[in-house]
């Protein structure tokens, strides 16, 4: 593809053509070097709001390039330059002859994209967009632009409920028409999603089949963390609990292999876990031990979490709810010690900071920090007083033991 960059990168690849055409016994086209420089002029009218004329001047671009990707970038610009400008309905025509008529399969696609977007939503031609949506994935399923296809069809149902029964068979159809295809999961899943959406339980029911479908396709692939996801919150609504926790239980110990090679949990695994604590803690499931045991697993599956004191108050609580004394103690003195550790830290970092700052003004910056004190966030309270309130229950249990 050629290139397109600011003027400073084009002469400077230009002229590192011309440096590799001396050394290997070739040169670039002259015809060629006028022509990106006519499309980084015409960029420039674009970006200065000269939308109609822009436009002109990619068409003339597209009809003189001699590379088809040349000419079908050139047409792409072409078209969105008056997207971009009032000419709403010229740009849509843009994008439709675009469609039929560019080299690349991708191009034609992409552009069908951007001329149902234009319908549905600046022309109020909401019928007409729709149907380019619903051709896009039968006629494209393995491109990008089918697949936005389908985030414009799931958002449509899901800001007009009247229709999300009629979207939902539509997915369902055509992923039955298609199941081998690449947009087949992405329809499983995007219905059942709509169904979720639904006030019935007939249709969470049918949603959670839906995604234990879209799962027995997967069975060994963390991508559906998503569907199963979905399908915890559906078992919950249906008060089927005990599913629920297994559903997101699973979703956890897709960590392990999330963790081996990326080194980070998703946002997924944060609300399983959250979730599961509040089942076991107070929850429908009540169990305090596996409570604390999911309480435990979080801040060391978030690595060093901006929440940690909070987490830490959490498992201390549930401590103290199990009738360990002791061990919530320990876990308030464990906050107590971590929020010194990360203020020391930041402590070391402004004093590194004072060290750079000229000799006259050195000490007035390690002043500043001396007047500035830590501040105390309300866990650090909360700690101090539960610390002091478990220790006098301690002292005044019998054998100055209490609850081991």
């Amino acid at each position: 593809m050629a290139l397109r960059t600011t003027l400073p990168h084009l002469l400077a690849y230009l002229s590192l053509g011309c440096t590799l055409g001396a050394a290997l016994g070739c040169a670039r086209d002259p015809a060629h070097l006028r022509w990106e420089a006519d499309f980084y002029y015409t960029e420039k009218l674009y970006i200065d709001g000269q939308h109609q004329l822009a436009s002109a001047r990619f068409q003339v671009l597209r009809a003189q390039a001699t590379d088809p990707r040349d000419a079908d970038e050139a047409g792409l610009a072409a078209c969105e330059t008056l997207a971009r400008g009032e000419a709403k309905t010229p740009a849509a025509a843009c994008y439709d002859a675009l469609s039929l008529d560019a080299a690349d399969r991708q191009v034609r696609m992409r552009a069908l994209l951007h001329a149902g977007e234009l319908r549905l939503y600046d022309l109020g031609l909401e019928p007409d967009g729709l149907r380019i949506f619903e051709a896009l994935v039968r006629r494209a399923p393995d491109t990008v632009a089918g697949l936005r296809a389908i985030d414009h069809l799931t958002l449509h149902a899901k800001r007009d409920p009247q229709r999300r029964e009629a979207m939902v068979a539509l997915f369902l159809r055509m992923e039955r028409a298609a199941p081998d295809s690449d947009l087949a999961d992405n329809l499983l899943l995007r219905a059942a999603l709509l169904l979720e959406e639904d006030t019935q339980s007939a249709g969470w029911a049918q949603a959670v089949t839906l995604l234990e479908r879209y799962e027995a396709r997967h069975p060994e692939d963390t991508s559906y963390v998503d569907a199963m996801m979905a399908k915890a919150r559906l078992q919950r609504k249906l008060g089927r609990f005990h599913d629920e926790a297994r559903g997101l239980e699973r979703v956890i110990l897709t960590y392990e292999s999330s963790y081996v090679f990326a080194s980070y949990a998703l946002d997924a695994h944060k609300q399983a876990t959250e979730r599961l604590i509040e089942l076991y803690r107070s929850g429908p499931l009540r169990n305090l031990e596996r409570a604390e045991a999911h309480a435990r697993h979080l801040p060391q599956m978030l690595r060093k979490p901006l929440k940690i004191l909070a987490y830490l108050v959490t498992i201390a609580e549930i401590q103290e709810e199990r009738g360990n004394l002791r061990g919530a103690v320990t876990t308030y003195r464990d906050l107590l010690a971590t929020w010194q550790r990360r203020h020391a830290d930041m402590r070391e970092n402004d004093e590194r900071i004072c060290g750079e700052e000229p000799a006259a003004t050195r000490k007035t910056c390690l002043a500043q920090l001396d007047r500035h004190p830590p501040i105390e966030t309300r866990e650090i309270a909360h700690a101090r007083a539960a610390i002091a309130r478990l220790e006098a229950r301690l002292a005044g249990a019998p054998g100055r033991g209490g609850p081991p």
